[in-house]
């Protein structure tokens, strides 16, 4: 929380908590944390993640309302989940809970745009809109929700990236991975779907790219966008 400049006692709240991926490292800085997520189960992983610390998760659908105070909080955090939510909720419910003065700050994992993953995820977006399926992706969801604080007082402090990395794979593993999720971007899509855009789209890496076992070597970043609230 360097970045947000949170001091000891302040509420820092994330959105869609999940398995404590991060939070379970936000949960034992010297701040007040609290965890939302819909998943009971996932929330319990995160229990058991934080060796004996006892981390303030609450299960709740942050797509309704908040359980949390009026003005309560110093810094809302979501991290790859903002385009799961729907914008103006996000943006009403975080000028709600913070005070004056807080922050809203939105992570995700940036990828080189010409690397097989953002390759194969564009071409899944493709093959969602000839299904008739509009899904959004964590680009468009981060800024719908800057747009909208923004549009109510708020100032964009701009991207950071604050991690780097080097990782392998290959477009087989990338798309067996997309086949146990119930979403694709941000919309439930049914199993007969899923495994025709999943087929569809073994048959076209064969196709443009290769051999779907052949490793490729990809950059990922992690970068935060920060929002100054009214």
């Amino acid at each position: 929380m360097k970045r947000a400049n949170a001091r000891a006692g302040d509420l820092v709240v994330e959105l869609g908590a999940g398995t404590g991926e991060i939070g379970v490292h936000l949960s034992r800085l010297p701040i007040r944390y609290v965890g939302l997520d819909a998943s009971a189960a996932m929330l319990e992983v995160f229990r058991a993640k934080a060796n004996g610390t006892m981390p303030s998760l609450v299960v709740a659908d942050c797509d309704r309302p908040w359980p949390l105070p009026d003005g309560s909080a110093t810094v809302v955090f979501a991290s790859r989940v903002i385009h799961l939510l729907r914008p103006d909720h996000v943006v009403r419910e975080t000028v709600r809970v913070c005070h004056t003065a807080g922050l809203l700050i939105l992570g995700r994992v940036v990828r080189d745009r010409n690397g097989i993953t953002e390759r194969l995820r564009r071409r899944r977006l493709d093959l969602l809109t000839a299904a008739g399926t509009s899904a959004r992706q964590g680009e468009e969801g981060t800024r719908r929700v800057m747009d909208g604080c923004v549009a109510l007082g708020g100032e964009s402090l701009g991207r950071q990236i604050v991690a780097e990395w080097t990782s392998a794979t290959t477009p087989g593993e990338i798309i067996a991975g997309w086949d146990s999720l119930l979403r694709m971007g941000s919309v439930l899509v049914d199993p007969v779907m899923r495994a025709e855009i999943l087929d569809e789209l073994r048959h076209w890496t064969r196709t443009e790219i290769g051999d779907l076992d052949r490793p490729e070597a990809f950059r990922e970043r992690y970068a935060i966008d920060v929002i100054h609230l009214p």
